[in-house]
């Protein structure tokens, strides 16, 4: 055979594959008992019956030696003769050094990477292919033959040659690509000899040792048939070797040793001597022949390594042993110095040691020098093994010589105090140095452990504990001191003394950590006794909790260099979790018992960095690592386990059960070998399948445990955050948070796997609680945790295809394979099946780990939960048809038992981005993704619950999940609905979260802003202030995104209407936003118009369009137009001067399109322009030019019809304003314009005829001819003094009364605008008859008669309406008597519309009045004349108008009240703007307006109320304690206004349940708890009743109604505090307690029946009298006085009611009696009375009312009342003492009890039934029922069954 040949057929079972350029006649001797190989294949049986390759028995050296060249000599060491091997020996090495071999194998391995890339069919793979075989031809290699040894007279038995074979068979030929190509190629012909399996001698025939040889044969292993599939029948060419070697096994089989006979020379191993033994023996596991191994084996130092040294490497381990047993000569004699030498020690000894004070006396320990010395000693030595040949002994010693170290220093003081100053911490410092000496010895003693882990002397229990607790005590008492000392805390001396010192304490928090380092490679080696691992898990888990600084200047080490050591201490608790399983539990305990203590806040919650460069918390690491180890079996169950499989399989075979005679009967059974070889290779088979499986059982749990810990963690962290608030003091809900984010930061990490387990065991927990019947914060917290998981697995997908989109211009397959599956998944096509695959995902995620972890990053925990994870998806998916899954499913049980990676197949190198996108798929595919269409629909389902909250919450978590997924809007097509229905919701944090989701949404999908943009607008007017904002910015970002004109139009006509919003937040909102969409895209502009561009000009038109519609749609909105504008103008604004340049452009533009009518815009005319130009001009006239006004003055020429009157109108308004500014315009155009005006005077209306008089005076200040306004006025008063007399109703008089209304109108409008006072001597000469001295007295004088109720109704209304106009500008006709008798007159006697116009004047007046104060009070005072200037001409005089309003307020208020509480109309509307105005100027008392106001806040129309609910919140703030006594007044105000003008004396209004007092509550629930405490007191008093007063009179007794409508309204309440409704419950307790016992015996005695014959028992026996004593006489309907009945059941009506709502409400709000404790004090259980009760969801208010309607319909029929007052008896019979317990338990509240009066602790108005005697009550020591009194003071009755359904009916769920 070639020596090429020979050279194939060893080098595969060594796994490595040398060039065949750098060996071409390397020959190793084959053994004689190995069969001839061809191809791989067995020529026994032809080559079929196995396909193992086998690996050869080392020989030791004592076999060796005899073959050596110095077999003669017997050395004195045996390292000078090199152990036999496989390779070449080292004095003959091919390659000198490792990268001259690295270096020859490129070739080699580029081929190799060619035929991965190119499936071989390169040409360059193929010439290298023909090359190679050439070498190889066995026609060109000459052919050695060697002649045969004679061979040992021991055959090898068959137990020898089957240990040899099963040995072998453990590792399969890992050969390269190339290799392989080669060797499997047709044209190649190759033998090896392969050992037979003879006939297996019985035990009594073999020698010792053939039967210790047999005794210790190790397991098969039997090959993977996925991994390694059979090789083909040799080909022709083949078959002469074939034949060959098919001879040469005959041969050897027949037992034929002749040399003629044997074709292959064979290496003989002799028997084993009789003097061998056991222990010279080493037992190499699979791994150690394994190329590339992925797990460090332990080494054991005292054997030398089986790869031979070089004279160099030999020389530098000699070196290095003989220096360490130098050093430990030199410390030991040095010891021994002194010992015996007790006095001063020498210079010599002094180098080796330290003296220190130790218990009165001295101690020497190891110095710090030597400790370095021996620490780079014994790393050599450990490095070149060679310190297992130190004597133990002196091992031991040393340990015990360090060990003094940590002792003597146990008892040192290390622990520091705040108070030390620089001296004590110096002293501090030097005890600091010991015990970083001290942690150099432990150093040392740790190292001698782990580098000799098989002796046990070596690892002492007892000096391990004390390296544990001197490691304790140094962190406890020195270094968790100065990590968490702070520069601003009360120890910041002690931070700036450490600060000194940081070196030297970093340099001994670096020895503490190397020894916490050394600790965890020491778990991993050595069993450690469980009290050491006890304190080594206290010790790592307190310190795992130490609070880190936050930030580098507050931290005296530095942040990452006290991570760097928790992440040791997490290194040491993972190991002690993954060896050891019973401390798993314990571990879990104690972590999550101390989660707590974790910061919530800050920067030092983070600080754990992920390679990608996420932080995290350090503990979320830890768990999650801990989850991915529990996925794995425990190292000590795996050792058990392996140790019953191995008992399992020498139970089957070679067990001692078996008996020799056994074993000799079957030899004799078995005589053909070969069928004996196949026997025993089919029951090995089959053994090691029962037995891999088995051992798989036992110890591969499928990450089952990892199950149960992750929902172990998760329940608890849960079931502690459910019971928190993040507002409250516990953390729990803010860590569970935290936590939880974490975890959506791992989601996408392959080296954190079990982060998906621990996110769907949360998913799980907190779907159940939403969809369970859980409490609302329960709910909110799942609701919010849901979401967030919902918006991780949403950004996992979004990042996935950005992966995918990484690897799109990458050839891989492996990249083409993961981006079809990835397009699969956003397909829907996605199967599961395709990520189980061998070669998918899951394998590509393992290749990635296992890289990693070659390169020094851990990574076996995730390896191995891969792993389960990978074969538990199998199993449960698993066909039993399906035998390749089967396979596969053994193949990773196999690895897992193994713990480490080993595929076959050769893999491309995977990437960082193709191992994150696989394992993003991998993710994908398990449940926790897989339940997003879950999440997704509990979070819709939850917006449609009955608790306010959870709807709020569902909304934003929504929310949350469409800013990751907009598709999430076509997937559910019914949220469109939801959203619209929530916008109607009653709650307003529904509201306000709704419209949040709205905005997402059409930021998403701008073609929904259609179907919400109607709720939108509707918002913008919403009660709530934050709904309001929310809704106005949105409005906002829609406005700017759309170009609709419509919508446009809408959305700014919903913004102005908040311009004068009651709430200035929202009012300034407006403002600014108006200013942002209309100003600000113009401030660019220039009001230059040369400088505007086209596309300027056409936004302009554009705007001024927009604003022109807006305007003609109401006055109110052109008002809000003219205030919006005289905001933006004022100097105060910042951009005022811009926006004053936008203004001009505008109206330049209106003038523009006023001129041109062919460029008016669709659906706007020329007047709407016009009137859009008044807004400007109101707003600031400096915007016109005096130019402008002469395109305004043929509009005010010709008057034909109303539509003139009304363009009129506006260019008036326009004139008015601007010539009062602007004083450079011609005169003759001013006079134009006043002839113009004048000659249209009396085809004027009469709004009109007001801007027209106010603008002629205007006009007369201009031109200073004030005799045309004269002569007008005059006329008119001469005409009106004419028509007098007339009778306005005679039909002949229509036409005068028709001129008089109109010279009433014109007389009123210009004696209002004009100041006629300068004129008194032009009127009297025009009226010579008139002698008076004011002219607006004549005025009113002329227009007075007409004034008379004796006038038509319009006539009396004008002139009316003028008297007004002229005494608001001449106040002080308001205090004439006759001026002042007509308004009496009119708002007494006269209609609604006459008693409109004289309340319209008084608002109008006192408006005036409030408008001039605010410019007071905003404008700096200023002389006279200038504020006379400032008032239209100076029309009015302000010193008249004091005693004006005040008369009015005076005289008038009566009558504006009583008008205002008789009706809903218009008049109403004006008449409580009249109060309004009054109180807020304080006029009157506020007791004389204040129960009005809460009648009329009480009104269905909203403009009533709101002005009323203003008023009297002013009214609260200003005289909180002066109104509290009117309250009482004001409710039964309120009461009489609903019953006599709303006609509803209900209490409530309904959609949904609400109170009418509602307002009032509101504004009580501003005041201090005291006050409002006190409001419940008396408003409950007033339901409380005299019951011979109780008015019966009406079908329902009017004392009913009235308590009723009190009691309903209690019931709906919308309480702010718990001490509140407490309170409330405890005074509704008390009148039921005081009044209704009084009502029950009064229905007990008279209408029951029940009667007291005998009270006492015989005379002088002091008894009481039983049961049998009490008389019952029954009631019949003739007996019964039917007034009295209907008083008694009115009377148990309202307790009942009352009681009813009081039950209503402890329900509603959740309260039990043990909570409801006197009033809120002494409550144990409610800790925080001040925050707001919070309801129970499904409780409306359908059935209390139902409940009190049923009662008052009892007063239809005398039965339906006996009934009621049998019902209400049994209600006050029930005492809470004679409940059991497990009644009030049955769900989880405590029954509804019953108070007596005697539990009041402060108390309470109190009429009727509590005004009898309370001795009436108290004195009696017996009960009606005879029984004696009880504590709660209540009459006890017998029970019926009626008593057991009243407390059926109490205990009902009341909604």
């Amino acid at each position: 055979m070639s020596s090429a040949k020979s050279q194939n057929a060893i080098l595969p079972e060594s796994n490595i594959l040398i060039p065949l350029s750098h060996s071409p006649a390397t020959f190793q001797p084959a053994n004689k008992s190995r069969a001839p190989y061809v191809n791989g294949h067995s020529q026994h049986n032809g080559g079929l019956e196995s396909s193992r390759p086998h690996q050869p028995r080392l020989l030791n050296v004592d076999e060796a030696l005899q073959y050596s060249p110095f077999s003669s000599i017997v050395p004195f060491n045996p390292n000078i003769v090199p152990m036999p091997h496989a390779e070449v020996s080292s004095s003959d090495a091919i390659f000198p050094s490792l990268t001259d071999r690295k270096a020859s194998r490129q070739p080699l391995e580029f081929l190799d990477s060619d035929i991965t890339k190119n499936r071989g069919s390169s040409s360059l793979v193929q010439n290298a292919l023909e090359v190679v075989k050439g070498y190889l031809d066995s026609s060109q290699i000459t052919d050695f033959k060697f002649k045969q040894p004679q061979y040992h007279s021991g055959r090898l038995s068959n137990g020898q040659a089957e240990s040899i074979n099963a040995k072998r068979a453990k590792v399969p030929p890992q050969l390269g690509p190339f290799a392989t190509m080669l060797i499997n190629s047709p044209e190649m012909e190759y033998q090896y000899p392969t050992p037979t399996s003879p006939e297996p001698p019985s035990k009594k025939h073999m020698n010792n040792n053939e039967l210790a040889h047999t005794e210790h044969k190790p397991s098969t292993r039997i090959k993977d048939p996925i991994t390694y599939p059979i090789t083909p029948e040799p080909e022709s060419t083949n078959r002469s070797a074939f034949a060959q070697n098919a001879q040469s096994s005959n041969l050897y089989s027949s037992g034929l040793t002749t040399q003629q006979n044997i074709h292959t020379p064979v290496l003989l191993v002799p028997p084993l001597s009789t003097e061998s033994r056991s222990s010279e023996y080493v037992t190499f596991k699979d791994d150690h022949l394994k190329s590339g191994p992925r797990e460090t084996e332990m080494v054991d130092p005292s054997i030398p390594d089986l790869d031979v040294q070089n004279p160099e490497q030999r020389a530098a381990a000699d070196h290095a042993f003989s220096n360490l047993q130098g050093l430990l000569q030199d410390i030991f004699e040095a010891e021994d110095q002194v010992r015996d030498n007790s006095s001063t020690p020498s210079s010599e000894v002094s180098q080796y040691f330290l003296w220190i004070d130790h218990e009165d006396d001295q101690l020497y320990i190891l110095a710090p020098a030597i400790l370095v010395k021996l620490n780079s000693a014994l790393e050599k030595a450990v490095a070149l093994t060679r310190l297992g040949e130190v004597p133990k002994d002196d091992l031991s010693r040393l340990q015990a010589l360090c060990e003094k170290s940590l002792s003597s220093l146990q008892s040192s003081e290390l622990s520091i105090d705040s108070s030390w100053g620089a001296d004590d911490f110096s002293a501090w410092m030097q005890r600091a140095s010991f015990a970083e000496t001290a942690l150099r010895s432990a150093r040392i003693i740790v190292k001698i452990m782990i580098a000799l882990p098989q002796e046990k002397q070596l690892s002492s229990e007892e000096i391990l504990q004390s390296v544990v607790d001197f490691l304790n005590k140094v962190f406890a008492s020195g270094v968790v001191p100065i990590v968490e000392t702070r520069p601003k805390d009360s120890a910041s001396e002690i931070f700036d003394l450490a600060c000194v010192h940081k070196k030297e304490i970093n340099q001994l928090l670096y020895q503490a950590n190397k020894v916490m380092r050394l600790l965890v490679e020491l778990l991993t080696k050595v069993d450690i006794a469980e009290s050491v691992i006890t304190a080594l898990e206290f010790f790592a888990i307190r310190n795992l909790f130490v609070e880190n600084a936050s930030t580098e200047r507050d931290s005296i080490l530095g942040i990452q260099k006290f991570e760097g050591l928790r992440r040791t201490t997490m290194d040491i608790i993972t190991e002690v979790f993954s060896k050891y399983s019973e401390q798993r539990p314990f571990i879990f305990d104690e972590i999550l018992a101390s989660f707590q203590k974790l910061p919530t806040k800050g920067q030092n919650a983070r600080q754990f960095k992920l390679s990608d460069g996420t932080n995290i918390q350090l503990v979320s690491a830890l768990v999650v690592r801990l989850i991915q180890t529990s996925a794995a079996p425990a190292k000590d169950a795996l050792q058990t386990a392996e140790s019953r499989f191995q008992r399992r399989q020498n139970g089957t075979r070679f067990g001692s059960e078996a008996s020799d005679e056994d074993e000799d009967s079957s030899s004799e059974i078995i005589k053909d070998p070969r069928a004996s070889k196949a026997a025993d290779d089919s029951e090995a088979e089959s053994n090691h399948t029962t037995g891999q499986r088995s051992k798989a059982e036992d110890t591969l749990v499928l990450s089952d445990d990892a199950i149960k810990d992750a929902h172990y963690v998760t329940r608890y962290l849960v079931g502690r955050a459910m019971t928190a608030s993040k507002s409250g003091d516990q953390p729990h809900r803010h860590l569970l948070d935290l936590f939880a984010e974490d975890l959506f930061s791992l989601l996408g990490n392959p080296e954190w796997p079990a982060a998906e387990l621990l996110l769907r065991a949360m998913a799980s927990t907190m779907m159940g609680i939403a969809e369970n019947k859980s409490t609302a914060p329960a709910k909110n917290m799942a609701l919010e945790l849901l979401g967030s998981m919902g918006s991780a697995i949403s950004e996992l997908v979004v990042n996935t295809q950005s992966l995918a989109r990484g690897l799109e211009n990458q050839e891989s397959s492996v990249s083409g394979h993961l981006r079809q599956l990835f397009d699969d998944y956003l397909d829907g096509s996605f199967q599961t099946a395709e990520l189980l695959i061998w070669g998918g995902p899951y394998c590509v995620v393992m290749e990635y780990l296992a890289s990693m972890d070659s390169d020094g990053t851990p990574t076996q925990g995730a390896q191995l939960y891969c792993l389960a994870l990978w074969a538990k998806n199998i199993d449960s998916t698993q066909n039993e048809e399906n035998g390749k899954e089967k396979l596969l499913t053994d193949r990773l049980r196999k690895m897992l038992v193994n713990r480490t990676w080993n595929p076959s197949d050769p893999m491309e190198p995977v990437s960082k981005g193709q191992s994150r996108l696989a394992y993003a798929l991998t993710v994908l595919g398990l449940p926790f993704c897989r339940h997003f269409d879950t999440i997704f629909k509990i979070l819709l389902d939850s917006i449609t619950s009955e608790q306010t909250t959870v709807r709020t919450r569902s909304l934003k978590s929504v929310t949350q999940m469409l800013e990751k997924d907009p598709s999430l809007l076509d997937r559910a097509r019914n949220v469109k609905g939801l959203l619209i229905k929530c916008a109607a919701d009653a709650s307003s944090m529904v509201r306000d979260s709704t419209l949040m989701l709205m905005g997402k949404c059409i930021q998403q999908k701008p073609a929904l802003e259609q179907e919400f943009f109607r709720s939108v607008v509707s918002l913008a007017d919403d009660p709530a202030i934050n709904v309001r904002k929310r809704s106005m910015k949105l409005l906002k970002e829609l406005f700017t995104r759309n170009k609709r004109k419509d919508m446009r139009t809408i959305i700014a006509e919903c913004l102005l209407q908040r311009i004068d919003d009651p709430e200035k937040g929202i009012s300034d909102m407006a403002n600014q936003v108006l200013e942002e969409i209309w100003f600000s895209p113009f401030w660019k502009c220039s009001d230059v118009t040369a400088d505007i561009t086209i596309h300027d000009r056409l936004a302009l038109r554009e705007q001024l369009s927009l604003i022109t519609s807006i305007a003609i749609r109401s006055d109110r909105m052109l008002s809000a137009l003219v205030l919006l504008l005289q905001l933006l103008l004022k100097g105060s604004t910042k951009a005022a001067e811009a926006n004053f340049k936008v203004c001009r452009m505008l109206v330049s533009t209106g003038f523009d399109i006023m001129i041109d009518t062919e460029a008016l815009p669709e659906g706007l005319e020329q007047k709407n322009f016009i009137q859009s130009l008044t807004i400007f001009a109101k707003a600031d006239a400096r915007l016109f030019d005096p130019e402008q006004l002469q395109y305004l003055q043929p509009y005010i020429i010709n008057i034909s019809n109303p539509e003139d009157c009304n363009l009129l109108r506006s260019v008036v308004i326009i004139f008015r304003c601007v010539l009062s500014v602007v004083s450079t315009i011609q005169h003759t155009l001013l006079r134009e314009v006043q002839q113009a005006l004048l000659g249209n005077v009396s085809k004027l209306g009469k709004t009109e005829l007001n801007e027209v008089a106010a603008c002629l005076w205007t006009l007369n200040g201009a031109l200073k001819n004030p005799e045309r306004l004269v002569r007008l006025m005059s006329s008119i008063l001469r005409n009106l003094l004419s028509l007098k007399s007339k009778d306005m109703f005679a039909p002949a008089e229509k036409d005068n009364s028709r001129r008089a209304r109109k010279y009433i109108q014109i007389a009123g409008a210009f004696g209002n605008r004009c100041d006629f006072e300068g004129q008194v001597a032009e009127f009297q000469k025009s009226m010579p008859t008139w002698k008076g001295k004011s002219v607006s007295g004549l005025i009113i004088d002329s227009i007075k008669p007409f004034a008379s109720d004796k006038q038509p109704m319009s006539l009396r209304a004008d002139a009316l309406n003028s008297i007004g106009l002229i005494c608001q500008s001449s106040p002080h006709h308001f205090n004439q008597s006759d001026i002042s008798n007509v308004f009496q007159q009119a708002l007494t006697q006269g209609q609604p519309d006459v008693q409109n116009v004289v309340l319209s004047n008084f608002r109008d007046f006192f408006a005036s009045q409030e408008a001039q104060a605010s410019v007071k009070s905003d404008v700096p005072k200023v002389g006279e004349a200038a504020m006379v200037n400032g008032k239209l001409g100076g029309s009015m005089k302000a010193s008249e108008s004091d005693g004006a309003s005040a008369l009015i307020a005076q005289r008038f208020l009566h009558n504006v009240l009583s008008i205002a509480l008789a009706s809903q109309d218009e008049t109403a509307l004006t008449a409580t703007k009249v109060v309004a105005s009054i109180n807020r100027q304080g006029l009157v008392h506020p007791k004389e307006s204040g129960p009005a106001l809460v009648a009329l806040e009480t009104c269905p129309d909203v403009a009533i109320a709101d002005v009323a609910f203003q008023a009297h919140r002013d009214l609260h703030q200003q005289h909180e304690s002066m109104f509290e006594r009117e309250y009482m007044r004001a409710i039964s105000e309120a009461y009489r206004y609903q019953r006599d003008v709303v006609k509803d004396t209900l209490g409530y209004r309904t959609a949904p349940y609400a109170s009418k007092l509602h307002s009032t509550f509101e504004i009580i629930k501003s005041s201090k708890g005291k006050y409002q405490k006190k409001f419940i007191s008396n408003y409950c008093s007033k339901i409380d009743f005299d019951l011979d007063r109780l008015d019966l009179s009406g079908d329902v007794p009017a004392s009913l109604q009235f308590a009723r409508f009190l009691i309903e309204n209690l019931a709906f309440f919308d309480y702010g505090r718990v001490d509140e409704l407490v309170h409330t419950l405890t005074c509704m307790e008390r009148v039921v307690a005081d009044t209704g016992s009084v009502i029950a015996h009064s229905i007990n005695t008279e209408i029951l029946g029940f009667r007291v014959d005998t009270i006492l028992g015989p005379a002088g026996d002091g008894g009481v009298g039983g049961e049998q004593s009490m008389g019952h006489e029954p009631a019949t309907m003739e007996s019964v006085a039917p007034l009295r009945l209907r008083q008694l059941t009115t009377a148990s009506i309202i307790l009942a009611s009352l009681w009813d709502t009081r039950t209503f409400l402890r329900r509603l709000y959740g309260l039990g009696s043990s909570q409801q404790a006197k009033d809120g004090k002494a409550n144990g259980k409610l800790k925080d009375l001040t925050k707001a009760p919070t309801k129970t969801g499904g409780i409306t208010g359908d059935k209390v009312v139902a409940a009190i309607d049923a009662k008052v319909d009892s007063l239809q029929s005398q039965e339906g009342m006996l009934k009621q007052c049998q019902q209400f008896v049994a209600l006050m019979s029930i005492d809470d003492e004679f409940k059991v317990a497990a009644e009030g338990e049955e769900d989880g509240l405590e029954r509804p009890r019953t108070p007596s009066g005697d539990e009041a602790e402060t108390p309470m108005p109190t009429s009727g039934g509590s005004r009898l005697s309370n001795s009436m009550k108290r004195k009696r020591s017996v009960s009606v029922a005879g029984t004696p009194q009880k504590k709660r003071g209540r009459p006890s009755l017998p029970r019926r069954k009626s008593s057991r359904k009243s407390i059926e009916h109490d205990d009902e769920d009341w909604g």
